[in-house]
C-alpha cells in the first residue's frame, strides 16, 4: 500500500507561508534603511536642525527595535508551525497505531486491514482492486467482511467511528 503524504499550507508545507512571515519585518527594516539614509544625508549637509536630526533618529532607533521584536516573534512562529507539524506527524502514528490495533480486536486479517484502510480513505472498489492488484468483487467480499466484523453498516461509519474518538476525550 502506498501512502503520499503532501503537506498543506496551513502545516506550513507552503513556501509562500513562511516568506509571509517575514513581510512585516522586512517592510520594517526598509524604513530603517530609508531613515539611516535621511540622518546621514541630513548630517552630510549639514541643513537640517538638531531636532529634526534627533527625531528622525529616535524613529530610526523605534523602527529597528521594532524589526527586532517582529523578527523574533516570526522565528518563533516557525518554531511552533515546525513544533505543530510534529504533533500532527505523531498523531498521525498513533491513529494509524489505534485503527490497526482496532482492526485486531475485530479480527480483520492483514489483507481486511489493508482494504479496511483504503475504505477508509476513501478509494472507490475499483480503485482498492486496482491498487491491490486484485479482482473487485474480491473487494466487495472483504468490505463485506469487514463492515460484519465491525459491525458497521459500511465504509461511511467504519471512518465515523474513528473520527468520532478523535473528537471526543475519550480513548477508543
Amino acid at each position: 500500500m502506498e501512502v503520499r503524504q503532501e503537506q498543506s499550507p496551513a502545516t506550513g508545507g507552503s513556501s509562500d507561508l513562511n516568506v509571509s512571515r517575514y513581510y512585516p519585518a522586512t517592510i520594517l527594516i526598509v524604513a530603517a534603511l530609508f531613515f539611516a539614509y535621511d540622518i546621514a544625508a541630513d548630517l552630510l549637509a549639514g541643513r537640517e536642525s538638531l531636532i529634526h536630526v534627533l527625531t528622525e533618529s529616535l524613529i530610526f532607533l523605534a523602527i529597528l527595535t521594532l524589526a527586532v521584536v517582529e523578527l523574533k516573534r516570526a522565528s518563533r512562529l516557525s518554531a511552533e508551525v515546525l513544533q505543530g507539524q510534529d504533533q500532527i506527524a505523531r498523531l498521525s502514528g498513533e491513529l494509524l497505531t489505534v485503527m490497526r490495533n482496532q482492526f485486531t480486536e475485530w479480527g480483520l486479517s492483514p489483507s481486511e486491514s489493508e482494504v479496511a484502510l483504503l475504505l477508509i480513505k476513501g478509494l472507490s472498489m475499483k480503485e482498492i482492486s486496482e491498487a491491490r492488484h486484485v479482482k473487485e468483487k474480491t473487494i466487495r467480499q472483504q468490505a463485506t467482511g469487514i463492515y460484519g466484523k465491525s459491525q458497521c453498516a459500511g465504509r461511511h461509519e467504519l471512518a465515523a467511528f474513528f473520527i468520532e474518538d478523535l473528537m471526543s476525550n475519550d480513548p477508543l
